[in-house]
C-alpha cells in the first residue's frame, strides 16, 4: 500500500456527520470537464508537524482532500509549489467544484487549483488558534490508528468516523520502553449500537481513510440478518479492497451488510466495523 501520512482530526471521538451541510457555489467550466465554481478565498493555518486548516468567510473551516495529482498549487509569483510549502497566514484562492464533505472541519475533494493571492503575515493566523486547539488532538501512540469512511452521493461528499473494536498493538512510551496492549472485543455482529450506519440509496464506492496508512487491509461482510449472532461464528464473505490514486476503496457497496475491516501495521492490527443500510 502507498505509505500516506494522515493528520487526523478527532472531536471527542464522536461521529461528525451532518454538522455542516454541503457547500455548493456557482458553477462554470472546469479542468478536464469538471465543473468549477466561484473560488473560495481562505487563509492557510498550519499546526503541529504537518497539520493545517483553511479558514474562509465563505466556506468556514476545511481541508483539501483531493489527491495530490489532481490539482496544482502556485505561489504569488505563479511558480508551482506543494501544499505544505504554503506559509502561515497566506491568503489563497481555491478553485474547484464547490462541494464540501458533510463533516467538521469540512473536506474539499473537488479542488482543481490553489493560487496564493497575498503573502499575509504569520501573526494574522493567531486569531484562529482557538479553532486549532478545539479540533486537533495529538495521536495516542498507545492506540492503533482510527478509520474514516468517505463516499460521494449525488448531493454531497460524506465522511463517517467508524468505531474501532479489538486490537493488538505495540508502542514505545516516552521513556523509550516497548509496551504491548491487547484489547478484546465481541464479534462485529454483536456490536449493537456501536455499529455506525452508512445509508445508501444505490451501490457506491467507499474509501477507507486510516489516520496512518496500513501495510494491508482485510475486509469481510455479513448479511445484516445475522446481527446479534456473532457468537455463532457465521461465515462471512471476503471483500476485495482496491487501491485507487493511493487510496483504499471498496467498490460497489450495497445496503444491508455489516462490514468488518481489519487494518494491519508493523505495530499490530485492529478491527473496525460499520453497517450499510439501504434507503
Amino acid at each position: 500500500m502507498k505509505n500516506k501520512k494522515w493528520v487526523w482530526i478527532i472531536i471527542g471521538c464522536a461521529v461528525v456527520v451532518g454538522i455542516a451541510a454541503a457547500v455548493i457555489y456557482g458553477m462554470g467550466a472546469g479542468k478536464g470537464g469538471q465543473e468549477e465554481g466561484e473560488p473560495i478565498t481562505a487563509m492557510y493555518v498550519p499546526y503541529g508537524e504537518d497539520g493545517y486548516i483553511f479558514v474562509s468567510d465563505q466556506a468556514g473551516v476545511f481541508t483539501v482532500t483531493a489527491s495530490e495529482e489532481s490539482y496544482q498549487v502556485k505561489d504569488i509569483n505563479g511558480n508551482k509549489i506543494s501544499l505544505p510549502e504554503l506559509k502561515r497566514g497566506n491568503i489563497v484562492k481555491i478553485y474547484g467544484n464547490g462541494i464540501m464533505a458533510e463533516s467538521y472541519p469540512g473536506q474539499y475533494p473537488g479542488v482543481t487549483r490553489i493560487e496564493v493571492e497575498s503573502e499575509g503575515n504569520p501573526s494574522d493566523a493567531d486569531q484562529y488558534q482557538e479553532i486549532v486547539d478545539g479540533i486537533y488532538t495529538e495521536p495516542d501512540p498507545a492506540e492503533p490508528p482510527i478509520l474514516q469512511v468517505n463516499y460521494v452521493t449525488s448531493m454531497a461528499n460524506v465522511s463517517v468516523a467508524v468505531e474501532r473494536g479489538g486490537y493488538e498493538w505495540v508502542y514505545m512510551d516516552k521513556d523509550g520502553l516497548s509496551n504491548a496492549v491487547v484489547a478484546d472485543s465481541v464479534p462485529v455482529l454483536d456490536w449493537g449500537e456501536l455499529l455506525i450506519d452508512i445509508t445508501l440509496s444505490e451501490p457506491l464506492d467507499l474509501t477507507l481513510l486510516f489516520s496512518e496508512a496500513p501495510l494491508d487491509v482485510e475486509v469481510v461482510r455479513y448479511d445484516s440478518s445475522l446481527l446479534g449472532k456473532g457468537m455463532e461464528m457465521p461465515e462471512g464473505e471476503k471483500v476485495t479492497v482496491t487501491e485507487k490514486d493511493g487510496e483504499l476503496v471498496i467498490e460497489g457497496v450495497d445496503g444491508n451488510y455489516v462490514y468488518e475491516v481489519v487494518g494491519i501495521w508493523e505495530n499490530g492490527r485492529a478491527t473496525y466495523g460499520f453497517i450499510t443500510v439501504k434507503k
